[in-house]
């Protein structure tokens, strides 16, 4: 299998590497994300950071419905020549940021501090974020202002009305601003990127398995098939954590004089870069409980009293190899279906052990012990648009790499007692070929 599939990556290198530029060169915004989609995350990060937002394509042109946008510039805009004009201030932002292929930050013509997060996948400038509309008192004399260059024919400021919206407009400092986009701008880059992996892949094996007739040779390609479905699999991030954290984020920095706010930004961005930039197939064990433990105190923050937990694992089993992220998802069940649906909070508990010839991994908490028929009665409204669906897909995932990887014997599963709490245990073996994982 392996001298099979490594003859064919040298025969075939050339022609692979053509079909992956013939599928990146056809990507475009709409089509690799969704437009409903792309609306979606939109909404969400325009209602975690206050930020307005709209999408535009390589072009320029609005793609998504416009999200947030202040008062102040949806009256501008009822002018058309003043449309216009705002039009072509968005314009400039993404221009600048398909050049530089950089966040471009700007203030508009009226004088608001905006930005363009542009979307990169492959090295392909596919579009970007326009996003802001806020006062900023403290930026760099360095950020440019078109107004120099760009006028509305009426200044708003001889407007009364207008005036008073431009005064209600959100008020940022420069550095949280800037800060904000650039978690924006990982999330949005990183979730592309991840999109186009699959995309590639998907094509590039399936392109093989259409010009591929003995019957050997494509049971080869079906079983890369299944390689790359557990590749994809590890590279799924619960999308919806990402937005839900940033939520935190924003409610923190309105509240407090931010060190909380700076101990969150730190953990989930080591959080993020564990997870996104891991390419392993397997790790130790300590290694994946460190992971969980950070999940945990991001969610601590979250929940605060609400939420406790404790992680117990035998320094002896701390070199134990185990399939990368196989844990985290059943303990997002546990916060998420468990903790969080019950209003005095509760506990997770995290223990690690050998029974016989293998590894027990117990997820256990004392939440609302809610059951998947319950969770689809609660959840119904909406329409599996929410992180718990996400959360449920990742756990379905986790299940399917243990029985490719293990047999059935290994499936992991899930008790839920109502009103007492969940269960969940995850078995694998010891020993294991790690060539195959």
């Amino acid at each position: 299998m392996n001298e099979f599939y490594n003859r064919g990556k040298f025969e075939n290198f050339a022609n692979n590497e053509e079909i992956d530029e013939a599928i990146i060169n056809k990507f475009n915004i709409a089509n690799l994300f969704g437009k409903e989609k792309l609306e979606n995350i939109q909404e969400k990060i325009s209602k975690a950071t206050g930020l307005a937002f709209v999408t535009v394509d390589y072009k320029g042109e609005p793609i998504t419905k416009m999200t947030s946008f202040t008062d102040f510039c949806c009256e501008i805009r009822k002018n058309k020549e003043a449309a216009c004009i705002c039009k072509s201030s968005d314009a400039f932002g993404a221009i600048q940021a398909a050049v530089t292929q950089k966040n471009s930050v700007y203030f508009c013509p009226c004088g608001l501090l905006e930005i363009a997060i542009p979307i990169i996948v492959r090295g392909h400038y596919l579009g970007g974020f326009i996003g802001g509309q806020v006062r900023c008192l403290d930026a760099p004399p360095e950020v440019s202002e078109l107004s120099n260059v760009i006028k509305h024919s009426q200044n708003y400021k001889e407007d009364k009305h207008k005036q008073e919206l431009f005064n209600e407009t959100p008020l940022y400092e420069y550095e949280k601003f800037m800060s904000v986009a650039d978690l924006i701008s990982l999330i949005i880059n990183q979730l592309g990127e991840k999109e186009a992996f699959r995309l590639v892949q998907k094509s590039s094996l399936k392109k093989q398995v259409e010009e591929l007739t003995v019957s050997n040779k494509q049971l080869e390609i079906e079983n890369e098939l299944k390689n790359i479905e557990l590749i994809n699999s590890r590279a799924q991030l619960n999308p919806y954590f990402l937005v839900s954290v940033l939520n935190s984020i924003s409610n923190l920095a309105t509240i407090e004089d931010s060190p909380k706010t700076n101990e969150m930004i730190i953990m989930f961005s080591e959080y993020l870069k564990q997870n996104l930039a891991h390419s392993k197939s397997y790790a130790y064990l300590s290694e994946e409980f460190e992971n969980v433990e950070k999940y945990l105190k991001i969610q601590k923050i979250k929940y605060g009293d609400l939420l406790d937990y404790s992680i117990n694992i035998s320094e002896s089993m701390n070199m134990q190899r185990i399939p990368c992220h196989i844990i985290i998802p059943f303990v997002e069940y546990a916060v998420y279906f468990g903790i969080a649906t019950k209003n005095e909070g509760g506990k997770v508990e995290i223990e690690a052990y050998y029974e016989n010839d293998d590894v027990i991994i117990s997820i256990s908490d004392n939440g609302s012990g809610l059951s998947s028929e319950l969770i689809a009665k609660r959840f119904k409204l909406f329409k599996g648009n929410y992180e718990g669906e996400s959360i449920q897909i990742s756990i379905e995932n986790a299940r399917k790499k243990l029985i490719t990887l293990f047999s059935e014997k290994y499936d992991a599963f899930i008790e839920n007692i109502e009103g007492k709490g969940t269960k969940s245990i995850i078995r694998f073996p010891i020993k294991f070929n790690e060539r195959n994982v």
